[in-house]
C-alpha cells in the first residue's frame, strides 16, 4: 500500500505563504487488518474547526480557527489554518470513515474495500 501526503500552501487569490506561516500537522499512519489508522496532531483545534473530505484517491483534512491574542503581537508562530491531503492507493469505503478528536490528536479510521477474487469459467 502506498500513502502520499501533500500540503496546500496557496489558496486562489492569496499570496504565497512563507514556510513559517504554513502548518503541516505531524502525522502517523498505521494499518491493522483491513483498517488504516491516521493520526494528526492538531493542538488548539476543536472538532468544529476541522473538516474531512473524502475523495476517490484519499482524504483532505483542513482546519481553520480564530487565534486569540491579547496586546500587541511581537512574535508569531501559531497558525490559524491548515490543509493536508492524504493519498490512499488502495480503495476504501467512504461510508466507513470514522474520526475523533481527543487531547489535540485527530484519529481517522478508514476501512479498505474487500478485494474479491473473480472465478474464471
Amino acid at each position: 500500500m502506498q500513502i502520499g501526503i501533500e500540503g496546500v500552501v496557496k489558496k486562489a487569490g492569496q499570496r504565497i505563504k512563507t514556510i513559517s506561516e504554513v502548518f503541516y500537522p505531524p502525522i502517523d499512519i498505521s494499518e491493522d487488518g483491513d483498517e488504516i489508522h491516521i493520526y494528526l496532531d492538531l493542538p488548539g483545534f476543536r472538532k468544529e474547526d476541522v473538516k474531512i473530505l473524502s475523495t476517490k484517491s484519499g482524504l483532505k483534512v483542513s482546519g481553520s480557527r480564530e487565534k486569540k491574542v491579547e496586546g500587541k503581537v511581537i512574535y508569531e508562530e501559531r497558525v490559524d489554518e491548515f490543509s493536508k491531503f492524504i493519498r490512499i492507493s488502495s480503495e476504501f469505503e467512504s461510508d466507513s470513515i470514522k474520526a475523533s478528536l481527543e487531547s489535540g490528536v485527530l484519529k481517522i479510521t478508514v476501512k479498505r474495500k474487500e478485494v474479491k477474487t473473480v472465478p474464471i469459467n
